[in-house]
């Protein structure tokens, strides 16, 4: 939709991150294997980078890599715990190196049976939100027509089991044992679950861009002088984490700190309020109860944004349209406020939502 016009909020949260802060899940549970049998090595970054929610802090895969794999091992041991319905790439430039990927979920740590490959266009509530198209021949990778950040989300069953490991395949568009046509760059993995807001943000939303990289400085003579740090967010071009691949995607330079022609000025700022929430919306029936369905699986917005991005602890990949396919609508935030509710009526709560553009 865009032209920053508001609809129905929801909140991507990375069950990564979430699980990387609290210690329940490290380095260890990130494995790759390359399926030729070689070994596989990163020429530049280090491979928990992808896991950090810094789209810019890249790494770089080299193109006789062929096709491999990453798994993740959720080490949750109950469905509930391991639910998840949307995948995200950050800064990659899968089109230009010529590159498809799909993503699998299973509960063998070998991938030997039960497999359930999310990103089939054809699985139960696949949806192509960014950059998300289907290949050709075969539904279940997805090919990028462009290189920057990718998104699609899916219905997430528990019942049927199956998702403790997550798998990530990567090859070249044409065959599994070919290189791809060039080194592959990967920004950032985000993987988990999104939650719809229960509430709809009232017309008094504001929002706004800060130009805190900029500072002013007056001469004794009282002419003035602009030094900036930065301009907007790194490794940004047409896509909110396009990374900087080649001499054809940016100006002037190929270094490491690009300089856009056509880069987004400011950082983004939201504020929201949210109204006449039911109390049955916004709080869990029992946030110290051992049964998950009470807290951490429930329904709520404490459950559910807040307690899933550790309050302002980890940024959040947020939209203001939950069905858009404009990246406009689209951010790294993170909260800048602590929830104060305010009880209107009987069981019924106005609250407001800060949030600010990370990076």
């Amino acid at each position: 939709m865009s032209y920053n016009r508001i609809s129905t909020c929801r909140a991507y949260t990375c069950q990564i991150a979430r699980r990387m802060a609290l210690g329940w899940n490290t380095s260890a549970q990130i494995t790759t294997v390359r399926t030729d049998g070689g070994t596989f090595a990163l020429e530049e970054g280090h491979l928990m980078d992808l896991f950090d929610l810094k789209p810019q802090r890249y790494i770089k895969i080299p193109k006789e890599t062929k096709e491999f794999y990453i798994q993740y091992d959720t080490q949750m041991g109950t469905e509930e715990l391991g639910e998840s319905n949307f995948f995200a790439i950050m800064g990659h430039n899968l089109h230009k190196a010529d590159v498809v990927f799909q993503v699998q979920t299973s509960d063998e740590v070998d991938f030997s049976s039960g497999v359930v490959a999310v990103s089939d266009a054809d699985y139960t509530g696949h949806t192509k939100l960014i950059n998300a198209a289907a290949h050709g021949s075969s539904n279940e990778w997805i090919n990028p027509a462009g290189n920057g950040w990718t998104l699609f989300t899916w219905t997430d069953n528990s019942s049927a089991a199956n998702n403790r490991y997550m798998r990530i395949y990567f090859r070249e568009d044409i065959a599994s044992g070919a290189n791809f046509v060039e080194d592959l760059y990967l920004g950032g993995i985000c993987y988990g679950e999104y939650f719809d807001w229960p509430v709809a943000a009232q017309v008094s939303a504001q929002t706004g861009l800060e130009f805190d990289g900029t500072k002013v400085l007056s001469s004794s003579g009282g002419s003035e002088y602009s030094n900036s740090t930065h301009f907007g967010g790194p490794m940004m071009s047409h896509t909110p984490w396009m990374v900087n691949y080649a001499s054809s995607t940016n100006i002037g330079s190929t270094s490491s700190n690009p300089y856009y022609f056509n880069q987004p000025v400011g950082r983004r700022n939201l504020s929201l309020d949210f109204n006449y929430a039911a109390d049955t919306d916004l709080f869990p029936l029992n946030r110290f109860s051992t049964t998950v369905a009470l807290n951490y699986d429930s329904s709520d917005i404490i459950s559910q944004f807040y307690s899933r991005i550790l309050g302002p602890h980890n940024p959040v990949l947020f939209s203001i349209d939950n069905a858009s396919t404009n990246e406009s609508d689209y951010g790294f935030y993170r909260l800048q406020n602590d929830l104060s509710a305010t009880q209107i009526a009987s069981r019924t709560w106005n609250l407001n939502l800060q949030l600010r553009e990370a990076w």
